[in-house]
């Protein structure tokens, strides 16, 4: 059980590192355009961006779910074979997010509310010189 608690938080980690860095490209890409985008080429922007959206919350969601399963079935063993004591303790308190997911699922939303105002107003407008 604690390898699928390990293979689950490390698929957390995945959705996060695939997250961050596409979304950031994508707003480099906004700022760094040269002209402003039209209506339909923000729509469908924005649609795309939005499926990944889903896509990775989705996952991301279910992967902290099934991470807080595990680790509350870990918790409720007590130990495990070769593992008990303060080095059980630590195991469990390195894999346990807590209610602390929900935070980076609401801090996920909001930064997709951002990236999609960019999409469809400020890639409107005329860049800067």
């Amino acid at each position: 059980m604690l390898e699928l608690a390990f293979k689950a938080h490390g698929q957390v980690v995945d959705f996060w590192k695939f997250f961050v860095p596409s979304a950031l490209v994508l707003l480099g890409w906004i700022f760094a355009r040269k002209d402003p985008w039209p209506w339909p080429q923000r729509w469908a922007v924005a649609a795309g961006y939005l499926g990944f959206v889903v896509f990775n919350l989705v996952g991301l969601t279910e992967s902290y779910r099934l991470l807080e399963t595990l680790v509350g079935e870990l918790r409720a063993a007590g130990s495990l074979p070769g593992l008990t004591g303060t080095a059980f303790d630590a195991v469990l308190a390195r894999l346990d997010m807590g209610s602390g997911w929900l935070v980076g699922v609401a801090f996920h939303v909001a930064f997709d509310l951002l990236v999609l105002y960019f999409i469809l107003f400020w890639a409107g407008r005329k860049p800067p010189s």
